[in-house]
């Protein structure tokens, strides 16, 4: 048995720290699954405050998503802004199933 992580880093997250011209990204394998794991936590978390904001402000589910990414910057997690760009894209796809 091997120590080694299964964890599958999606393209869309890869592209943020993939400089342009290069295939692969700079920061090591372990620190990608790390703030994936981090982002994608986020996401499954505010899915539902999403849905609330919605519901209990009568706004629309775009409107949702940019105070929830503005709220992101509030958060001592030094979330880059790609990253919560990549965040907010994610949460409306998740909304979406």
């Amino acid at each position: 048995m091997t120590d080694e992580r299964q964890i599958v880093v999606p393209a869309s997250f890869l592209k943020l720290y993939t400089p342009a011209g290069r295939v692969r990204p700079t920061p090591p394998r372990e620190w990608l699954e790390e703030r994936h794991d981090l982002c994608e936590d986020l996401c499954s978390l505010l899915q539902e405050t999403v849905k609330e904001k919605v519901w209990t402000l009568g706004i629309t589910q775009e409107d949702a998503l940019e105070r929830v990414a503005l709220g992101l910057a509030e958060l001592p997690l030094e979330l880059s802004e790609l990253e919560t760009t990549w965040i907010k894209t994610r949460l409306q796809e998740m909304l979406e199933t």
